[in-house]
């Protein structure tokens, strides 16, 4: 366990021990199935037992750690299937959030969003996929905020905590599928165009299927033609655009 606390004050002590204890399991220095010890996370904090206690009911609460055999306190072990039901979640929410963001529209968002998905494809053209998946994130957290719900905004932020959870914990490769990988970039771009012409009903549509692509594996990476011809195509081109433009650069 990490011994390196945060500067940050919170107003209990109870508060700052449970804040220590989320950031160590969502930072996976806390892994999954590891046993929280009370009396060693006591001394840490050169407390008593009771605000110990309290952080870690509240943990349980939050599904962060759970209760084992003989009363020991371990680290949830997320499922596959859990990380599927919460971003079954994170698309209803977001798809709220846009409905406000649309009523919230203003000219800065807009250029905000467009210098964003512009940093997010260069990422993409690069290869960098832990840096797009970083923008990626970015660019979610910029929409969410500007539909000014500061209650959907910390709802969305702690799912999105868990789901990083489930990718540390699994050891997933951001975008490891290429099929994700070029959906991803086609969606945002596709996002930034939805919202300029305020198509509330095209924007809901594309979220039902943009959350969760960096769970598919490699060995589902082939698109049926047959099922999508289209969109098989525009992937295509992705591809042979991506590769053009890391010929350019190499040269240079």
């Amino acid at each position: 366990m990490a011994s390196k606390r945060s500067n940050t004050v919170p107003l209990t002590i109870s508060e700052s021990i449970y804040q220590y204890l989320k950031e160590e399991i969502i930072n996976n220095n806390l892994k999954p199935g590891q046993r929280i010890k009370e009396k060693e996370i006591a001394l840490l904090f050169n407390v008593s037992i009771t605000p110990v206690r309290e952080a870690f009911f509240r943990l349980i609460s939050e599904n962060y750690i759970n209760i084992a055999a003989r009363n020991k306190f371990v680290v949830i072990n997320p499922s596959y299937s859990s990380a599927k039901d919460l971003y079954e979640i994170v698309r209803i929410l977001d798809k709220f959030a846009m409905t406000k963001v649309l009523i919230n529209l203003t000219a800065d968002f807009l250029v905000t969003l467009k210098r964003m998905t512009a940093r997010l494809e260069k990422f993409y053209f690069q290869n960098e996929k832990g840096k797009y998946l970083e923008q990626n994130l970015r660019i979610h957290n910029h929409i969410w905020v500007a539909s000014k719900n500061s209650f959907l905004y910390e709802l969305l932020t702690e799912i999105m905590n868990k789901i990083e959870i489930y990718r540390k914990m699994a050891k997933i490769s951001p975008y490891s599928s290429n099929y994700a990988f070029n959906k991803s970039l086609e969606d945002h771009l596709k996002i930034v165009k939805l919202i300029e012409v305020k198509d509330l009903e095209g924007l809901q549509d594309l979220i039902d299927s943009h959350w969760g692509e960096e769970f598919i594996r490699e060995d589902n990476d082939e698109l049926s033609k047959a099922e999508a011809p289209k969109q098989y195509n525009n992937r295509k081109s992705l591809e042979r655009d991506k590769k053009v433009q890391l010929k350019r650069r190499q040269k240079k």
